[in-house]
């Protein structure tokens, strides 16, 4: 009798500590399946502060009011009812940061006595100088003192008969009006032995090697897909010719975009050229093609306003602005002062 008491003890203790453990194994549960659902809820909260930050990047540095609107729609649109929202704009308007907090009821947790648990997730965009761009032009323009962002600049080619060389300035030798637009309103007012000053000239550059010239033409119309950094070098093809296929190439973008208002220009836009900036050009009758660099120290965007077609490889020219504070999105980003030119970028930084 004692023999089957001692057996029937140990299998009532047995049961005991299987309910124990049972208990221990389903609060262990509760907790793992918990954790799980905010690891995702987490996640899902984090994207859309990442996305929200840098939705309301592109709005900066000119309307940090307009920043945080289209942020916090960004978070409207895509999170959930009684998200609660933060957005703050930093550092002279060159950041954004969203802060989003999402209750979350528990399901198993329940049983220890948790009904629902908080998790927070808080993302910044900053907006620096573009450091990588796609879509370039295959054509390069050199430094200059700086650009005048409220002038119409003049855009010149140069048939094979012009000049040889460059003075420091980066414009040929002798250079003065070209009769095509002596008697603009625009210029007309300069004096004809002075250059007028907002003017730029450019140089042809192989974009990767082996360019053909069908290549060139799609390129210098649509730009270039991959993405050029400042530090890349390009290799120099030629000097600006203002060939037929170039000049039309030009004309087309205009033709394509109905926008004629360059403060409501975007990347993207035909009219919009982003070109890479060198310190200086090569002279005109550089021989040697493909094997001499050029290095990138920075980009511009231009708007072009206007193509004069005139006489093809002679007086052919257009007009537009460069573009101040053009952003082009996200991509890496740099601080440097000196390889500003108005083109910004936008940056997860936290």
């Amino acid at each position: 009798m004692n023999i089957l008491n001692e057996i029937k003890k140990e299998k009532g203790q047995s049961l005991v500590l299987f309910t124990l453990m049972m208990v221990v194994f389903l609060g262990l549960s509760a907790i793992v399946i918990d954790i799980g659902m905010i690891t995702v809820s987490k996640a899902k909260i984090q994207n859309a502060a990442d996305s929200a930050a840098l939705a309301g990047a592109m709005e900066l540095p000119d309307n940090p009011s307009m920043a945080i609107t289209v942020a916090q729609e960004y978070v409207e649109l895509n999170g959930k009812p009684g998200d609660i929202v933060n957005v703050t704009i930093g550092d002279d308007n060159q950041s954004i940061t969203v802060t989003i907090s999402r209750k979350n009821a528990m399901s198993f947790a329940k049983i220890l006595g948790t009904n629902e648990s908080t998790v927070t997730a808080d993302a910044t965009a900053r907006v620096g100088v573009a450091a990588s761009v796609p879509w370039i032009v295959p054509f390069v323009i050199p430094k200059p003192d700086y650009f005048d962002y409220d002038k119409v600049y003049v855009m010149r080619m140069y048939g094979a008969g012009a000049y040889l060389d460059y003075p420091d300035t980066g414009y040929p030798r002798n250079y003065n009006y070209p009769s095509d637009y002596r008697t603009h309103p625009v210029y007309k007012n300069y004096p004809l032995s002075s250059r007028y000053p907002y003017q730029f000239d450019y140089m042809n550059v192989y974009i990767k090697k082996n360019t053909n010239f069908n290549d060139y033409i799609y390129w210098l119309e649509y730009g270039y897909h991959e993405t050029f950094a400042i530090n890349d070098n390009m290799y120099y093809l030629g000097p600006s010719s203002g060939g037929r296929e170039s000049v039309d190439a030009f004309a087309r973008r205009v033709s394509r975009d109905p926008n004629t208002d360059y403060k409501k220009a975007k990347v993207g836009d035909s009219r919009v050229m982003l070109i890479p900036i060198v310190e200086s050009m090569l002279k005109r009758n550089t021989s040697t093609r493909g094997d001499v660099p050029v290095k990138i120290i920075g980009f511009v965007g231009f708007f072009i306003e206007k193509v004069h077609k005139n006489s093809y490889g002679e007086s052919f020219w257009f007009e537009g602005r460069f573009l101040e504070n053009l952003n082009i999105g996200s991509g890496e980003v740099t601080f440097d002062t000196d390889a500003d030119f108005g083109l910004r970028a936008i940056k997860l930084v936290d």
